[in-house]
């Protein structure tokens, strides 16, 4: 029986850090929707995004073999362009908080809970 619940929690492990496997130490490009910013998102290894914007921003996320949880966003605030300040606001708006993902071949997708999906694709690898 004890046998049974350790193989358990270790698929349920294992499992849970497929998305740490897949997308840390990796840095994406927001190719869907079209953005007239270029906005990037990366993961470290320890729980930790990052990105930019219109601004850079961080934070952390845990995930799940079907989800990934965003916290909340924190961000520099340098302004810009009217039309570059809504795109990133709009952005912000829609990403985070659950998510379910998508990693296939170098595509990263995130669906927010309302439905709106972000499409990135992988420009680097980075140091986890």
């Amino acid at each position: 029986m004890n046998t049974f619940f350790c193989g358990i929690f270790a698929f349920l492990s294992l499992a849970s850090c497929n998305f740490i496997n897949q997308a840390a130490g990796n840095e994406y490009q927001l190719i869907s929707p079209k953005s007239p910013l270029n906005i990037t998102l990366g993961f470290n290894n320890k729980g930790g995004y990052y990105g930019q914007a219109l601004n850079r921003y961080f934070g952390t996320y845990k995930s799940t073999d079907k989800t990934v949880t965003f916290s909340y966003i924190a961000s520099t605030k340098m302004a810009g362009s009217p039309e570059d300040m809504q795109a990133e606001d709009e952005y912000f708006k829609n990403f985070g908080g659950e998510m379910e993902y998508t990693l296939k071949n170098d595509e990263l997708t995130l669906k927010n809970q309302s439905g709106k999906e972000y499409t990135y694709k992988k420009i680097q690898k980075t140091s986890k």
